[in-house]
């Protein structure tokens, strides 16, 4: 009786399941392991590194030949570094993961870890040791925002891009230029398939196919400049912008404050990504693109522009200023307490005369104002090719209708036209906009990739400036603005001849932009709470050299724009052109 079960149970095994259990005893015995590109290159205007690649090593399980999890655990927690409770969440995890595809628990190991390690696993199946470059960022703090940052793909993530070939634990852009050009910089998976015994050794190499490494991007910025530029922006909080008005080459992106790129190479610590998140000033936002503030008196540009353009204003115009406006019961105050007298267009921007723009913006109505703003840039991306660019807003009375089921009243039209109320824009949006003064009226899409190359040197993208669209200004308008802006530095009554060069046509545009509303005797900006005091803004371009360049420089509650930000343009452009700064201490 016991030989007949025998031979049934033999017969069914091999005549009715034997293929399917040889079948599975050859695929138990190859492995396949995957190769891991390396990414691309990020290399600044002159061929600089700013993000390389090294060798690391990674250790990591192969779901479908694991065996004891505890004793994985028990063998090399403490070596790797990782509390046994998570590194059993991650071994459950990984088990999500196709079965013989190597799945990497711990990156970056020191060479002692390896060393340890390999002593310890031998014991161990479905456990393996592979080397992976990670990320190296040589310069550290400088371009953070705009090189952007790599980590672990998030399971959002890896949702929407599985059939790209990620897996859990893979790195994947997670800002800056990282994220953006992802797809080019990540490169081509290659693949090993190789024979192993029962105990999980290798045995022979069958196939491969060779990883392609990424494209290299190109950036238009010079890091030695950069680095310069955010040196000399020495205040807590703000942004500088420095742009090439003939093509929208961005030179210089600063967002202060900024971090460490390598904290996140290849993964930050729990303690240091809390001490960033917590931090009040926000180190990790790009306030290039994603900082907005109220453009303050440099919109009066914008202003101006519509009154021009729409024949709303004679030039040689006169406007009483008597330090302020009477409006519906309400007084809207000038700067100038004492009020600037008789003043003209020219006269009203380079003084920055408020009681003239309350007046011309009531003339020209809030839809004026807000189609010539948008025609300037802003309200809208700049399309410059970093993700999450914030719009900032232009009001319009159907706005406010939709927000806040509010009429438009003549008094939101007085603040908006001094660049103050609802009315915010980014960094980048007014440097375009200074771009489009500087040029003859071309709103260019600004730019930082000069250009794309692939691993076998072949060009995949070089850029050619964009013009978005033209701004509907004659010439002679637009040298009305140009000689304006030009006396705001040069003359002596300037807002902004803090920010003159002896030898240099500058053109510039202050700006002091208000968080909360100005109290009657107000205190000395020191006394101020930080929060509360105002944002300097200084907007410039140079007009006369073959090399044109376009500044732009925010200072979270700095102060006055023509006090605080105008010095900081004027040393970035005498650095631009190599000349002494007029600022600096004499010896």
């Amino acid at each position: 009786m016991f030989l007949a079960v025998l031979v049934a149970r033999l017969w069914h095994l091999q005549l009715i399941h034997g293929e399917s259990y040889v079948k599975e005893a050859r695929e138990n015995r190859i492995r396949l392991l995957r190769l891991s590109p390396s990414r691309g290159r990020i290399l600044d205007s002159q061929g600089r590194v700013l993000a390389d690649n090294s060798p690391g090593f990674t250790f990591s399980v192969i779901p479908g030949e694991m065996g004891d999890t505890e004793k994985i655990i028990e063998t090399s927690s403490d070596v790797l570094g990782l509390a046994p409770e998570k590194l059993r969440r991650l071994i459950h995890r990984s088990k999500s993961s196709p079965k013989y595809m190597a799945c990497p628990l711990k990156e970056n190991m020191s060479l002692e870890q390896v060393s340890l390690i390999k002593s310890r696993i031998t014991s161990l199946k479905g456990v393996t040791l592979e080397t992976r470059p990670t990320r190296l960022y040589p310069f550290g703090e400088a371009l953070c925002h705009v090189v952007g940052t790599v980590g672990e793909i998030s399971a959002k993530e890896l949702f929407k891009y599985s059939q790209m070939g990620y897996r859990p634990g893979d790195r994947i852009g997670k800002a800056g230029i990282e994220k953006e050009y992802e797809v080019l910089l990540k490169g081509v998976e290659g693949w090993e398939q190789i024979e192993i015994n029962a105990r999980g050794r290798q045995l022979a190499d069958l196939t491969r196919r060779s990883p392609t490494p990424g494209a290299n991007v190109t950036l238009t910025i010079d890091v030695s400049f950069q680095k310069f530029v955010e040196k000399t922006f020495i205040y807590r909080a703000g942004s500088v912008i420095v742009v090439d008005p003939d093509t929208g080459r961005i030179i210089a992106m600063v967002s202060k404050p900024g971090f460490d790129l390598n904290l996140f190479a290849p993964s930050i610590s729990e303690h240091e990504w809390k001490n960033l998140n917590s931090d009040p000033l926000h180190p990790l936002e790009n306030r290039s693109i994603r900082g907005v503030y109220s453009p303050a008196s440099t919109f009066k540009v914008v202003t101006a522009a519509a009154a021009l353009g729409e024949g709303m204003v004679h030039p040689d115009e006169r406007f009483t200023c008597e330090g302020k406006f009477q409006l519906g019961g309400q007084t809207f105050r000038c700067w100038k307490r004492k009020g600037h007298g008789e003043v003209d267009l020219h006269g009203a921007l380079v003084e920055s005369c408020d009681t003239y723009f309350y007046k011309l913006g009531l003339r020209l109505g809030i839809d004026r104002i807000a189609r010539y703003a948008s025609l300037f840039g802003l309200g809208k991306p700049t399309g410059l090719g970093l993700p999450q660019e914030l719009p900032g807003l232009i009001p319009t009375p159907a706005w406010k209708l939709r927000t806040y089921r509010e009429a438009w009243r003549d008094g939101e039209t007085v603040t908006v036209s001094i660049g103050q109320g609802y009315l915010v824009c980014s960094p980048i949006q007014l440097a375009m906009m200074t771009v489009a003064v500087a040029n003859g009226g071309k709103l260019l899409r600004p730019a930082l990739v000069r250009r794309i190359i692939s691993h076998d040197g072949s060009l995949i993208f070089d850029h050619s400036p964009v013009v978005r669209w033209k701004i509907p200004l004659n010439p002679r308008e637009l040298s009305l603005l140009r000689r304006a802006m030009i006396g705001v530095v040069s003359e002596n009554d300037g807002t902004g001849k803090k920010s003159r060069i002896p030898g240099i046509s500058l053109a510039g545009k202050t700006g002091t932009s208000q968080v909360i509303r100005l109290r009657e005797g107000a205190l000395k900006m020191e006394k101020v709470p930080y929060h509360e005091r105002t944002h300097a803004i200084f907007i410039a371009y140079v007009d006369d050299r073959p090399m044109k360049i376009a500044v732009v420089v925010i200072v979270e509650h700095g102060g006055g724009g023509g006090a605080v930000a105008a010095p900081i343009a004027r040393k970035i452009i005498c650095r631009y052109y190599g000349v002494p700064d007029p600022g600096d201490p004499k010896e």
